[in-house]
């Protein structure tokens, strides 16, 4: 069973979390505006849009965007990965050879 921290650790560890909290409040941001510097085809490219960094501003102020904007960009890949067409191997073997020989 897990002993309970004694007080004066607790007290301290909060007292540590108060006083880091403009570090972390900075870090946060600037990692923000890293991507807000950003052009829509560089979000594209991450798999972000700028709805997406407008969402993260609703975050508090020291919580670290990228979490969610991780989240995000998985989410555009698994979209993409369902839009794309099938392979040309899964099609008939008729169709195959109409694609060869049209170029399509």
């Amino acid at each position: 069973m897990k002993q309970p921290r004694p007080i004066a650790a607790r007290i301290f560890a909060w007292d540590a979390r108060i006083a880091l909290w403009p570090a972390r409040v900075a870090a946060a941001r600037a990692a923000f505006a890293q991507l807000a510097a950003m052009s829509a085809r560089e979000l594209a490219d991450i798999g972000l849009t700028a709805q997406d960094l407008r969402d993260a501003t609703a975050l508090p102020l020291d919580a670290d965007p990228t979490a969610i904007l991780a989240a995000r960009a998985a989410e555009a890949r698994i979209r993409a990965l369902e839009r794309r067409p099938a392979a040309r191997s899964d099609l008939p073997r008729a169709r195959r050879h109409e694609f060869s020989r049209t170029g399509s």
